[in-house]
């Protein structure tokens, strides 16, 4: 595994637009008046930044020199790709909304899906370097997404349940996956082609393998992942495979999982959005260049962008978000507009790719699915509660919002035991005309005082006694 260098900074981001709405009034934790350093999440901001990068999408869509169009990750060049149109389609999947193009892409996807006789080859999808060979990168993205649209029954669409397969007979008899059968298994493809197996069928035993591969020699001293068992952990492998467990195994709560959330989110930088490759050798027979067989066939490069995927790992933390670490890479990665094809950018800095817009989008998604919280709600992060400022207030300082209660409500006292109130009146007034000397004691007592007592002792009686059932 290679590591490239840190790409060059990104050119200065443009402002807001001055139409965006703004967030409203922060609350400080622990405090109660408005603070800059408030855990804030503004829907309107994450509903506009998520409109641009479906804009992007749309205008980046190519038409194929075959049947069919899609999308190249790298959206500046025409020709589609099978993986970067998954992703595309997928994005507007998983936003719900509707694109002119998608039966299009489908007769793409369709197009490429290898037929063989070799049963390890029929079903999965080839890259455009992996020399014609089906391999996990493209296949799990690709199954993924043909089962969250619910494509499975569409006679257009490429048939599921030979991707299904091609997954389940490239799994390692380790229970991980590699590009394809007997490459070694690394950390990032099995989360691929578990979250794609999480989808067709959560209940097969290959899931059970893979997730039992993921979890294997997790430690209290080593909780994260890097790119294989043994390699040093990341941010981003670690973020990808927490995501995938709580995709696989919602239910699972353990210990080491809970150490390797407190481990991202120690070591994650909300402000940092920079973007690395993950370089690794692929031959057939899974003999790599560190090996004593014969020398590669290919190289494959994944790009990995780190916080958009932390992100959305901590939102699955089973003990709720940590609300000022997800605001602030909420924050990093609204600022600035969403760069397209017409935006250049430095050479192979992702800058202009599909992945980049992927990422970022399916991280909004999530955040957008927050409950209760609409589209142009504000969110803030309280450290024991969690507040929706509802966007018809949002200009209004949170502090006025929270509730006022008084010690006690003279109205709603008084409407709640005006008789009490009204007895408690007749005696006084009766004490009154005993102290005038308008009518003696003895008639106080026969005339308000024990009809009180009585009136009080019978009510007391009554609520005691057994209330009896309905009648048969």
């Amino acid at each position: 595994m290679n590591q490239t260098p840190r790409l060059p900074a990104p050119a200065p981001r443009a402002d807001p637009p001055a139409d965006m709405p703004r967030p409203g009034p922060r609350l400080r934790r622990g405090a109660s008046r408005p603070d800059e350093d408030a855990a804030v999440i503004d829907m309107a901001v994450l509903e506009t930044r998520l409109n641009e990068s479906l804009d992007v999408l749309r205008d980046a869509y190519a038409p194929a020199l075959g049947a069919g169009g899609g999308w190249y990750h790298e959206l500046t060049r025409p020709e589609p790709g099978t993986t970067a149109t998954a992703l595309g389609l997928l994005a507007f999947v998983e936003a719900g909304r509707p694109f002119e193009h998608f039966d299009d892409g489908l007769a793409f996807l369709a197009a490429r899906q290898t037929s063989s006789q070799d049963e390890l080859r029929d079903g999965g999808w080839a890259t455009k370097t992996s020399l014609g060979m089906p391999v996990v990168e493209a296949t799990g993205w690709i199954a993924r997404f043909l089962a969250r649209a619910r494509c499975d029954l569409r006679e257009d669409a490429p048939d599921l349940r030979r991707a299904y397969q091609w997954l389940l007979r490239n799994q390692n008899p380790d229970g991980g996956w590699g590009s394809l059968l007997g490459c070694p298994s690394r950390v990032w493809l099995t989360c691929l082609a578990l979250r794609a197996l999480s989808q067709l069928n959560p209940y097969d035993p290959a899931v059970d393998r893979g997730v039992e591969w993921l979890t294997a020699d997790r430690t209290a001293h080593r909780p994260a992942w890097g790119p294989t068992q043994a390699s040093t952990p990341t941010v981003t492998h670690t973020a990808f495979a927490l995501v995938t467990l709580a995709e696989a195994r919602p239910d699972l709560r353990s210990e080491r999982l809970l150490d390797a959330y407190d481990w991202l989110l120690a070591n994650l930088d909300p402000d940092d959005e920079h973007t690395w490759i993950e370089t690794y050798d692929v031959s057939p027979d899974g003999v790599t260049a560190q090996g004593t067989g014969p020398k590669p066939v290919w190289r494959l490069a994944l790009w990995h962008h780190g916080l958009p995927i932390a992100l959305a790992a901590l939102l699955r933390d089973p003990r709720g978000p940590n609300g000022t670490a997800v605001a602030r890479a909420f924050g990093t990665l609204v600022r600035g507009e969403v760069g397209g094809p017409s935006r250049p950018g430095f050479p192979g800095s992702g800058r202009t790719s599909l992945w980049t817009l992927w990422w970022r989008l399916e991280t909004l998604i999530a955040l957008a699915r927050i409950p209760l919280a609409g589209r142009a709600d504000v969110v803030h992060w309280l450290p024991d509660a969690t507040v929706v400022q509802r966007s018809h207030a949002r200009e209004r300082p949170l502090a006025d919002l929270l509730p006022h209660r008084r010690l006690v409500d003279p109205v709603r006292f008084a409407r709640r035991h005006w008789a009490a109130l009204l007895l408690i009146l007749v005696c006084l007034c009766s004490a009154f005309g005993v102290a005038a000397g308008v009518w003696g004691w003895k008639d106080f007592w026969l005339s308000v005082i024990l009809p009180v007592i009585l009136t009080g002792f019978s009510e007391s009686m009554r609520r005691r006694r057994t209330q009896r059932g309905p009648p048969p």
